[in-house]
């Protein structure tokens, strides 16, 4: 009971407190910034509409001084300078503008002193000389403004006994009927400053309630003096309060929101009080989700490692380890995407589940790699039977949504029936089993015996010896002839890479490179093989040079890339190799082939498909991609002497390769009677050991010298 209530007040101070003091907090904080910011936007229009106003006036003075400018060289006022004011025709054509108002409806004619000649106001005279309609002082200010321009032009606020006016003032000009040091005469027009075109403009521009004279309290307003530096009285208008007026519309939604504030906090107080009462429970998902593969559902490697370790606790039976390696997924990966390949685990995933059954403890150790303990008597023999099933579980090929993916499966088992081994030791035997079964053609199922320990070692020392070779430029590449079937003569050489191992002596081309694969070094040899042909190409004069290309070269993106680089380095024209591809990188890999047939034909280099006759679609593969050659496999070539078929296939390779536009070389020839068969059914080259075995470049250099000179001899 005290535990309960200690944990309740620790809640209670610890989270609902907090809480309602942050939401408080949180609410004090809006209603404070919503003034702030209320304020802050009332100061702007405020701004905003003053910089108004003063727009306001500067057009107004610009609209007198303009229009001050139009009438003083109107007829009427040109005449008056010839001190005609008092006639008919001048008072009529100085009084008819003031009648409409409509820009001014003031005009007062001024001498040079500023002494009113003439006035007018709304259509009549204004006294007989114009006299107290604006202060003396004012018009002299004007007129000493004015004699500062050229043309004698001002404009100002006055006051006047029609109330304050905008005023422009400007030299009448036109004096030619003045002699000579005559004064000159001027024009002065005016219009009250709050007048109609006033107000449109103001209710134009937004502002409201426009008026002139003493500001009413509320009101904003913007001081007006006159010329001379007398205030006349202030524009006023009633100021916008933008922000007072959202803050007062946003107040309800505010308050809503702040209610809603409370709501969440309550909520979440509850939410936080379930969450403590279930941290056992999620504490369980959670060391569920740390010892289990997410993608799979599977235990993961770490529960893999303690099942086992818990199984040598226990003193009773055997223990046998069970490691399976899917074969093609990166295949699979790379083809139809990581999606697809996520599938794929899940679905084998759950079909070894169900194979294991009660069996062992099945677990996916990462990528592609599962694994099984299992215990009791004969615990690796059903291991093995197990790991057969998992072969016999992925010989069929799954179907996603119309596309076809197909798998293998490696697997190594290591048992240990009296419990002798450690655990890393057992998982590092079924680790090897499983690389010998990679290694021995996939898709099988190998039990470890010590021999495969020593199978590893000399195939890791000759992984080891082979990098050294390849960093110390101690591979070697030999050339071998490939022949024209109608001069005889050499026409093109054929690269082929050879190493003669230290301490061993000369090392098969097939096992080599079969440890070059595993070690992922073929990329690193075929760009060796191709620097070194690039170097000796010149040698050869113009013969075309071919090159087997391996399938880890034609998957990089990058290849044709480093290729062209390869080429530019040593000066050889792309025109001048071929790259040879095998059927079986077709048939694996169609979609990326074709990519990169395409990348190589536009850097100019040839492409040839090789061991043609192997397999059951070559005629497909012909007629899908744009070879420049085909190469027909040793396997047809021994038969067509004797085998009608064998003969009828080379025809019509020949024929369909020649509509195709391709040439035909026939590989693998060891005797004159298959080089002649060959050559009657239309085969354009012939290579073989019939020929000429691969040897060194110099070699071929002497045999093309020896070409050379029987064929001038020859023409002698």
């Amino acid at each position: 009971m005290i535990f309960a209530n200690r944990r309740w007040m620790e809640f209670v101070f610890g989270v609902v407190v907090p809480t309602a003091l942050t939401a408080l907090a949180a609410a004090a904080v809006v209603y404070l910034a919503m003034g702030r910011m209320a304020a802050e936007v009332n100061a702007i229009d405020r701004d905003g509409v003053a910089r108004v106003i003063e727009v306001m006036k500067d057009e107004t003075l610009g609209q007198m001084g303009r229009a001050a400018s139009e009438v003083a060289t109107s007829p009427a006022a040109i005449a008056a300078l010839g001190r005609g004011i008092d006639a008919p025709s001048v008072d009529a054509g100085l009084r008819r503008p003031t009648e409409s108002g409509r820009f001014f409806d003031t005009l007062l004619v001024l001498d040079a002193d500023g002494t009113p000649l003439r006035a007018f106001h709304a259509g009549r005279p204004a006294g007989p000389d114009g006299d107290g309609i604006i202060s003396r002082a004012d018009i002299v200010a004007l007129i000493a403004a004015g004699r500062r321009t050229p043309q004698g032009a001002a404009s100002g606020f006055v006051p006047s006994r029609f109330g304050p006016l905008s005023v422009g003032l400007h030299r009448i000009e036109g004096q030619d009927g003045l002699e000579s040091g005559d004064p000159p005469l001027y024009l002065l027009v005016g219009r009250p400053v709050i007048g109609p075109r006033f107000q449109r403009l103001a209710d134009a521009l937004g502002v409201r309630n426009l008026s002139f004279g003493p500001v009413p309290v509320g009101m904003d307003g913007v001081m007006l003096t006159s010329v001379s530096g007398v205030p006349l009285g202030s524009i006023g208008w009633e100021p916008h309060v933008s922000g007072s007026e959202a803050m007062e519309r946003a107040r309800l939604p505010v308050l809503a929101v702040l209610a809603l504030l409370f709501v969440v906090m309550g909520v979440l107080v509850v939410t936080i009080w379930k969450m403590l009462s279930g941290l056992r429970h999620d504490e369980t998902a959670a060391r569920h989700a740390a010892s289990h593969d997410p993608l799979s559902g599977l235990p993961n490697r770490a529960s893999f490692h303690q099942r086992l370790s818990e199984a040598y606790e226990r003193p009773d039976g055997g223990i046998a380890v069970l490691f399976a390696d899917l074969d093609g997924f990166k295949e699979v990966n790379d083809t139809y995407g990581h999606d697809v390949g996520d599938r794929l685990i899940r679905a084998t995933a759950a079909g070894f589940r169900t194979l294991v059954g009660d069996d062992g403890a099945l677990a996916r150790l990462g990528g592609d790699e599962f694994a099984v303990v299992v215990e009791g008597e004969g615990a690796a023999g059903r291991a093995r039977a197990l790991g057969q099933s998992f072969v016999d579980f992925l010989d069929e090929a799954f179907d996603f949504e119309g596309r076809t993916v197909k798998v293998g499966c490696s697997v190594g088992v290591a048992g240990d029936e009296r419990g002798r081994l450690t655990p890393g030791e057992l998982v590092r035997r079924a680790d090897v089993a499983m690389y010998v079964a990679k290694a021995g053609g996939k898709n099988r199922v190998d039990l470890y015996d010590a021999g495969m320990d020593a199978d590893r070692q000399a195939r890791a020392a000759l992984a080891a010896d082979l990098r050294a070779a390849l960093a110390h430029d101690d591979l070697q590449v030999h050339y071998q002839p490939v022949v024209s079937a109608k001069t005889g003569g050499i026409s093109a050489v054929e690269a082929l890479v050879r190493w003669i191992r230290p301490g061993t002596g000369p090392v098969s081309p097939a096992t080599f490179l079969a440890v070059a694969e595993e070690a992922g070094m073929t990329d690193l040899i075929g760009t060796y093989v191709l620097r070194r042909v690039a170097r000796d190409a010149p040698a050869f004069g113009d013969l075309k040079v071919v090159v087997n290309v391996f399938a880890a070269q034609f998957r990089d993106p990058g290849f044709p890339e480093a290729l062209k680089a390869i080429l530019d380095e040593a000066a050889m024209p792309p025109e001048r190799l071929e790259i040879d591809i095998t059927e079986s990188f077709l048939a694996a890999e169609p979609e990326r082939a074709r990519r990169s047939i395409e990348a190589l034909h536009a850097l100019g280099v040839s492409v040839a498909l090789d061991d043609f006759g192997t397999g059951f679609s070559s005629v497909a593969y012909l007629r899908r991609f744009a070879f420049d050659k085909v190469k027909i496999d040793r396997s047809v070539v021994i038969d067509v002497i004797r085998d009608p078929a064998s003969q009828s296939l080379v025809q019509a390779a020949v024929a369909l390769a020649e509509t195709l536009g391709a040439e035909v070389t026939a590989e693998g020839i060891e005797m004159a009677e298959e080089a002649e068969a060959l050559k009657q059914a239309g085969c354009h080259e012939l290579q073989g050991y019939y020929f000429g075995s691969p040897t060194v470049c110099s070699e071929i250099v002497r045999r093309l010298a020896r070409e050379h000179e029987a064929a001038g001899q020859k023409r002698a």
